[in-house]
């Protein structure tokens, strides 16, 4: 029997409000190898340990809105796949900070044009 993955993270978080669509959500796995040790390469056919591997631990970043979904994968087995893992994060992250700024500077503009419309149509 094989032991069940640990987690350092295992979250999913919705990301509407109640009452809206509820398929919306963020997924965030990052495996805990923190005890286990080298693994049997899989490329190896002798049933022994004489091939020891290492391993990348099973991480799973999945963003939902509705019917769509959009998984990434991460890299933490070279120094330029984690800073290109990094990288990546750290651009979502700004990514959506403007994103959130932008969409929220037109809150008023559409507010304004609403009301507009509103008088015209009285």
């Amino acid at each position: 029997m094989s032991i069940p993955y640990r987690a350092r993270v295992n979250e999913r978080t919705l990301l509407n409000l109640p009452g809206f669509h509820s398929g919306a959500f963020v997924y965030v796995f990052v495996e805990d190898t923190s005890e286990c040790e080298l693994r049997r390469d899989s490329y190896c056919d002798v049933d022994c340990d004489c091939c020891p591997a290492n391993f990348e631990p099973r991480t799973v970043l999945e963003i939902a809105d509705c019917d769509d979904t959009i998984s990434l994968t991460f890299d933490v087995d070279t120094a330029a796949g984690r800073e290109n893992s990094l990288h990546k994060l750290d651009t979502l992250v700004a990514a959506l900070r403007v994103f959130r700024e932008a969409l929220e500077a037109e809150f008023e503009p559409y507010d304004r044009r609403a009301q507009k419309l509103e008088a015209l149509r009285e």
